[in-house]
């Protein structure tokens, strides 16, 4: 039978020629992903009722219209399929849903071509499982997934729904209606429960309102308005009660009201679904319309009894009720009248009036009157006596409230008459419940005694509840004195019964204790006279507390043994406290190092497993004691895979509902492998000593192994290189040692537990330690192989050769260097040991003085002349010099005071080998050189002389000048100090020039003018003296060195002679006037310089008496608020901004004249740009205080800082490279021709690329430093010849190296806050770079294999289009003249792919 394709019938070599020249000619394959997709579980539904799963595929090819197959996987057979429904096979259903699948129980709804739903209407207990949806594949080949699952959990239905309340009500227009329905759920899952009241009236069905699943509220459309207006309302009374509250009920609304239970759970793809429904029992409302004529004034007054025959010491309620319109407007009072005599009256604003004897009645709490709604009104008596028998009536009475706020009464309406009976109590009944006190667990009976005593008739028993949470009893059931029990609707259900063991004694019992049966029962016993014209009853309540099954579930894990060797076994119990219920128990565990936790073994509460996945590795044991149950896993053969934490999971059930879930604690359980019992020992033991060319043989054995069956990996290392090793399954391999030994190094397996090394031709380099490594393997239950603990032996191999004459000068030497000069140190090579074959490595050493230093290597110059410097701290003080070929110097620059120790030299002399590497031939150690840096000698001296000055003009002022006369060294710094004494007072310190070139004034109300006419000679001046500046004044002088280190010595310090000044003066106040000298208005400069900025003062004559205040801020360019910088007040206190410590630390203020004060703002950034302003205020002297004078003066300046230009510039030439010596190497260059600053640095990254690829980063040099390679199995060497040179180098090239190669240039500028701010970035030329392969003729032999295959392949590939040529004509052929004898049971021509395509659309339009 051939193959149809559209318009083409093939047969079966056609076929197979066709696929042929697909595979030649098809280079790529483009396809798209299936995709199906169901929701998210677990979905949990209720038993009974409607459930729906979708289903819907993407990513297709083909058809648009997809099939869909929906089957079923149990949980207690995983792997068995079990078919529902097909949308194209009407028999795919297995028996067991091929009934439902006929009567459209179950059914398929497509929504589109690929996307339906799967409808069952009614689920059973036995659906529960793992659904599939499978649709088969249209696309030829298989790409994606064609199947998609989901599990479904059938939970029994538990939700209940009551209406408790009469059958019908019957009211007027207006009355208020209040219903209530009880609602509730059981299931153990987190479901949310909706309340919805309906009436359904006789013309049209409505909504009255819905207390949602979130708790919110909302009216039906036709009830929205009086909702608004507060008419209609519902609340949640307690757990289960909803009641329904109506003012001013309308004839409209009459009908059957009833309640509407919704019953909803959240699916984890975060969407609510309804699960369960139900609706209560209605209520007939008949509201009747008002009687009253439509006028404002009419009205109509009725009187009801409550109970008409009342017994003496019960309860008498008579209800009055006002019928008239418009009532909340209107004002009524309202007097209830017996034998026409009034008893009591509620006025229009609600004060009760009692009359006559009823007074007292009502002072002693047995008459009251309640409000009931706008419209009724009730008189209660209790108790009641027997003169309160008679007729009574109601008077109703209009109001009118007169401009006063005074009550005009108006007409008056009276009610008929009531006769009301009062029966005298004559019995003795007694009432006593037993027990007083109940307590019962979830699912027990509940059972309480009412015993009776004083029984003289038939006797009836009603027993009540009020739950815990309510105000207010309910009814459960009645036994009536004829022995017929009546329940309420809401117990019906429950199995509850009343029955009476013995003559005194009424039990009530229910069934199936709830946690809502809590609360308070009451037990009413009444008893009937024997003529049956009065009757006598009694009361008694017990408390009742229903305990949680939740509550009294206890688990606890323990387990005597939680470390455990491997291949032990493991008991773990899980010890459970509960009632007596059905248990389910699933143990739980969590691998060591994982978070994700499983399930390994399940018993339900009937006893059935599942989670058997690993019932191998566990064994699962059950004990009950009483109220105490033990559920025991056995880890039969612990492995570490076993190893982690366990826990156990404990499911309590009622009537097959699960009621309570308790998870156990964590228990760790760690399974540790055996120790080691190996010992190695070699042989010979410790060391070997042999000569040069000898062959050495070394044993390594193996005892007491820690199992008979174990395996040995051996390693034989030479230090810490690696020359052999043999893993324990035999298979022997070289290390990185064995470069120049593999023809003379072998390893042996000589027996089970020897392993013999063996070297040939032993040379001189192969002398020192040898160890052998032993690595021992066990096998774990799992039959995995792991390794113990390694064990390894050393022993030492000594091989003797020639003497050496090689040594050092060992002679011990002083030496004694100045601070900050040169030291040298000297290596020398005795005359007799040099040698022309050898080449010579050098260390130096350092030791300090105190012993207890550790030896310090400095450099170390390698015999193939390599420098490596070892001290990061000394390396920028460290030169290494060669004068002669016996001598090695070492100079230490700038020498300080910590550089005083002990040095010496140790040298190594190597011969080179065969190969081209050194091959050390000896070594020798110089004497110790000692030496000493001495530290600057103290030879500061300050001028002595003392001498005396006396001013009688103050205009004149003081100065006190210090002169250094001589100074310890060039390189010194000074700090000079003034100090001022009075009589018998300590010094004062005046004024102070920091070394750092910082002032700091001692006297802040005083100005002080500091000077340095020459380099030895300090000047401080009171420009104004007064009387206060009377003393004696001399200048202390310290002396500072900075060190190498960056560090400050203090190396002398010394005192001037005394100055004794005597001021005669006298205060004057004086008023004068400044004006702030004109400034720049812009200044421009470039991010990273510094600029300043000055403030000068103009006045007409200098007043000692008058200070200035001066205030520095700036007003950004992009802010207008104007920021502080800071301020020197009148007294000399400098105060710094602290919002920006950064901007504060580059702020610098000075004060060079009393006239001028100078800003200076350190390493500018752009962020500084704006407006500076300088603001002076004038401070005078004036009886002792300073005070405000004058206006203060203001100016500004405009400064801009521009970011730093963009001036680099790479060399852009573009070159090319014909390599034909490999060997030669490529050398790529990057060269920078301009940059945009001196402090820059920068980051240059190569590049290279091939025909269309993409560039590959080969190399990079970052901006610290560090070097990136991207070309890790390749030798690539940088350099910086220059500072605007970099190069790249690939020391020996091939054919792979060909390409175009650039460099990208990074230009960085570091930042005032230590930050890295990218400038600019530039990229050079291309180099093209072609390497000519080595091997010309394999080249060729390529060329021309390639040229056979072009040959013979490019014939083929025309032959086979001419034969598919030939092909599709005779198909062509035989389907024109085989039209009517054609396979397709249609009997149709076929047609060309044009004409099917136009039939197509013809048919999709």
């Amino acid at each position: 039978m051939g193959f149809r394709m559209r318009g083409l019938l093939l047969w079966p070599w056609q076929q197979v020629l066709l696929g042929f020249l697909g595979c030649l000619l098809c280079t790529d394959l483009c396809r798209a992903q299936r995709l199906v997709e169901m929701p998210v579980g677990p979905l949990y539904r209720v038993k009974g009722f409607p459930m729906s799963l979708s289903c819907s595929v993407s990513g297709f090819k083909g058809s648009a219209w997809q099939e869909f197959a929906f089957s079923l996987f149990k949980p207690e057979a995983p792997e068995l399929e079990i078919q529902i429904i097909h949308t194209a096979d009407q028999n795919y259903a297995y028996a067991m849903f091929s009934g439902r699948v006929r009567n459209k129980d179950i059914m398929i709804e497509r929504l589109s071509g690929s996307s339906v739903v799967l409808h069952i209407s009614s689920l059973h207990a036995n659906d529960a499982g793992t659904y599939e949806c499978y649709t088969p594949n249209t696309d030829g080949t298989f790409f994606g997934t064609y199947n998609a699952r989901t599990t479904v959990n059938v939970i029994e239905d538990t939700l209940v729904a009551l209406y408790s309340g009469p059958a019908s009500h019957s009211m007027s227009e207006g009355a208020s209606l209040q219903l209530e329905c009880q609602v509730s759920s059981q299931t153990f899952q987190h479901t949310h429960v909706s309340v919805t009241w309906h009436v359904h009236g006789p013309t049209q069905n409505s909504t009255i309102i819905t207390l949602d699943r979130d708790l919110t509220v909302r009216p039906g459309s036709a009830f929205e308005q009086r909702y608004r207006a507060g008419l209609v309302s519902m609340e949640k009374v307690d757990d289960t009660t909803y009641r329904l509250r109506m003012s001013e009920v309308q004839p409209a609304d009459s009908g059957e009201i009833f309640c509407q239970a919704d019953e909803w759970i959240l699916d984890p793809d975060r969407s609510w679904m309804r699960i369960a429904y139900r609706n209560t029992t209605g209520s007939s409302v008949r509201v009747e319309a008002l009687a009253v004529a439509p006028d404002t004034d009419s009205f109509i007054s009725h009187v009801e009894l409550v109970s008409g025959n009342v017994e003496e010491g019960g309860r008498l309620a008579i209800r009055c009720r006002v019928e008239a319109r418009n009532l909340k407007t209107r004002f009524f009072s309202v007097t209830w009248l017996k034998e026409k005599h009034e008893v009591a009256q509620i006025g229009p604003t609600g004060v009760l009036t009692v009359f006559g004897d009823y007074a007292g009645r009502h002072s002693d709490r047995e008459l009251r009157v309640v409000k009931v709604s706008e419209d009724v009104l009730t008189l209660t008596i209790q108790p009641v006596r027997t003169g309160d028998q008679g007729g009574y009536q109601c008077r109703a009475s209009a109001e009118e409230r007169t401009d006063s706020g005074l009550f005009s009464r108006g007409r008056s309406e009276v009610s008929r008459e009531e006769s009301v009976l009062i029966t005298p109590k004559e019995s003795s009944l007694a009432v006593f419940v037993t027990p007083p006190l109940v307590q019962v667990t979830e699912g027990e009976m509940l059972q309480i005694t009412c015993r009776v005593s004083g029984v003289r008739g038939p006797t009836s028993v009603s027993w009540k509840h009020k739950k815990a949470s309510g105000s207010a009893f309910d009814d459960v059931v009645r036994l009536s004195a004829e022995g017929v029990m009546e329940p309420t609707p809401l117990y019906q259900q429950r199995g509850v019964r009343v029955f009476r063991p013995n003559s005194t004694d009424f039990t009530l019992e229910v069934a199936g204790a709830v946690l809502s049966d809590s609360g308070e029962y009451m037990c009413t016993v009444t008893e009937n006279a024997g003529d049956m014209s009065k009757a006598n009853s009694n009361s008694q309540q017990a408390a009742v507390s229903v305990r949680s099954i939740d509550s009294l579930l206890q688990v606890v894990l323990k387990s005597r043994d939680t470390n455990v060797v491997e291949n032990s076994s493991v008991k773990m119990i899980c010890s459970v406290s509960a009632p007596q219920v059905p248990l389910a128990v699933t143990w739980k565990f969590q691998p060591q190092n994982s978070q994700a936790q499983r399930d390994i073994a399940c018993v339900g509460h009937t006893g059935t497993m599942s989670c058997r996945g690993e019932q191998r590795d566990y064994w699962l044991e059950t004990q009950r004691h009483g109220s105490n149950t033990l559920f025991i896993l056995k880890v039969l053969r612990a492995r570490r895979r076993l190893q982690g934490r366990y826990q156990c999971q404990v499911d309590a059930y009622l009537n097959d509902l699960q009621r309570a879930e308790k998870v156990s604690n964590q228990l760790g359980i760690n399974v540790h492998r055996p120790e080691s019992t190996m010992s190695v020992f070699t042989k010979p033991k410790s060391r070997l000593e042999t000569s040069v060319s000898s062959n050495v043989k070394v044993d390594c054995l193996i005892t007491s192994p820690t199992f008979n069956s174990s395996r040995f990996g051996v390693a034989w290392m030479n230090g810490d290189l690696t020359l052999l090793k043999m893993d324990h399954e035999g298979v022997l391999s070289l290390g990185p040692a064995t470069q120049d030994m593999e023809q003379r190094v072998g390893l042996t397996m000589i027996g089970r537990h020897s392993f013999q090394l063996t070297v040939q031709q032993v040379r001189s380099t192969d002398r020192g330690l040898y160890r052998c490594l032993v690595e021992e393997w066990v096998q774990d239950p799992d039959d995995i192989w792991y390794q113990l603990q390694e064990k390894n032996v050393t022993m030492e191999l000594v091989v003797t050769e020639k003497g050496s004459d090689f040594s050092l000068d060992k002679r011990d030497t002083s030496l004694s260097v100045p601070e900050e000069e040169v030291l040298t140190l000297a290596c020398l090579l005795k005359t007799a040991g040099l040698d022309s074959i050898f080449q010579y490595s050098v260390s130096w050493f350092f030791e300090r003085h105190d012993q207890k230093s550790p030896t310090i290597e400095l450099l170390t110059y390698t015999h193939d002349g390599r420098l490596i410097f070892h001290d990061s701290e000394l390396r920028n003080r460290l030169q290494f010099f060669r004068p002669e070929v016996r001598s090695f110097q070492l100079s230490i620059l700038r020498s300080v005071a910590s550089d005083s120790g002990r040095y010496y030299c140790q040298a190594h002399a190597y011969e080179r080998g065969g190969d081209g590497k050194g091959v050390l031939k000896a070594s020798d150690k110089s004497g110790i050189s000692n030496v000493i840096v001495t530290l600057t000698e103290n030879k500061l001296q300050v001028k002595k002389a003392s001498e005396s000055l006396n001013i009688t003009d103050p205009q004149g002022g003081v100065t006190v000048e210090c002169e250094i006369s001589s100074r310890s060294s060039d390189r010194s710094m000074f700090e000079v100090t003034w100090s001022r004494r009075r009589g018998g007072e300590q010094p004062l310190q005046i004024f102070t020039a920091s070394r750092d070139g910082t002032l700091h004034s001692g006297m802040r109300d005083r100005k002080l003018v500091f000077d340095r006419p020459s380099l030895s000679i300090y000047t401080l001046t009171v420009p104004v003296s007064d009387s206060s500046d009377s003393g004696q004044y001399r200048c202390e002088v310290q002396e500072w060195i900075q060190t190498t280190t960056n560090t400050w010595r203090k190396v002398a310090e010394d005192t001037s002679g005394e100055l004794s000044v005597r001021v005669e003066s006298e205060d004057k106040p004086s008023t004068g006037t400044f004006i702030l000298k004109e400034s720049l208005d812009h200044l421009n400069i470039t991010e990273g310089k510094h600029f300043d900025l000055s403030c000068s003062i103009i006045v007409d004559k200098w007043d000692p008496t008058v200070q200035y205040t001066l205030t520095w801020y700036v007003e950004r360019q992009d802010s207008k608020s104007r920021s502080f910088l800071l301020t020197q007040t009148f007294h000399g206190h400098l105060e710094y901004q602290s919002e920006n410590q950064q901007l504060k630390s580059r702020l610098q203020f000075s004060r060079p004249t009393g006239e001028r004060f100078h800003l200076s703002v350190l390493s500018s950034v752009p962020a500084d740009s704006g407006r500076y302003v300088c603001k002076v205020e004038q401070y005078q002297l004036a009886d002792g205080q300073w005070q405000k004078s004058g206006l203060p003066q203001w100016r500004s300046i405009l400064v801009t800082v521009n970011s730093t230009e963009n001036k680099l510039q790479v060399k852009k030439a573009s070159e090319s490279l014909n390599i034909t010596d490999p060997q030669g190497g490529v050398t790529v260059e990057c060269e920078i021709s301009s940059r945009s600053s001196d402090r820059s640095v920068f980051e240059v990254t190569w590049s290279r690329r091939r025909g269309g690829e993409q560039p590959l980063q080969i190399f990079t040099a970052s901006r610290d430093g560090t070097l990136h390679s991207g070309m890790r199995d390749r030798k690539l060497v940088f350099d910086r010849p220059s500072l605007s040179i970099y190069t790249l180098t690939v020391p020996v090239s091939d054919p792979s190296d060909s390409g175009q190669y650039r460099c990208e240039v990074q230009e960085w500028i570091q930042t005032t806050t230590n930050t890295w701010r990218k400038v600019a970035e530039d990229t050079s030329g291309e180099l093209s770079v072609h390497v000519q392969p080595s091997d010309l003729l394999a080249s060729a032999s390529e060329a021309h294999s390639s040229g056979i295959m072009l040959g013979i392949g490019l014939p083929i590939i025309v032959i086979l289009f001419i034969v598919v040529v030939l092909l599709v004509r005779e198909v062509k052929k035989t389907s024109a003249s085989k039209n009517k004898e054609t396979f397709w049971p249609e009997n149709n021509p076929l047609k060309t792919i044009t004409d099917a395509a136009t039939d197509e659309e013809h048919s999709a339009s």
